[in-house]
């Protein structure tokens, strides 16, 4: 089995140590066109970045209909 080293860069959305995913943004006039992210809640992996006006994803454990947004 080929293993592969994962570097991230500071556009992914990585916190703790879930499992990760990589989000694509189709707009070719994107800032950021490719990031990881390791949030459970993500449904669709193709949009913008934050950085492009998209969504923050929702950190596990800091859910907002939990009260973690405080």
């Amino acid at each position: 089995m080929k293993r592969e080293v994962i570097s991230f860069d500071k556009t992914d959305r990585i916190v703790g140590q879930r499992p990760e995913h990589i989000h694509r943004n189709p707009n070719p006039q994107a800032k950021v066109h490719e990031w990881a992210c390791n949030s459970p809640y993500c449904e669709d992996l193709a949009g913008d970045h934050p950085d492009d006006g998209g969504p923050e994803p929702i950190v596990q454990g800091r859910e907002p209909w939990r009260g973690g947004g405080r």
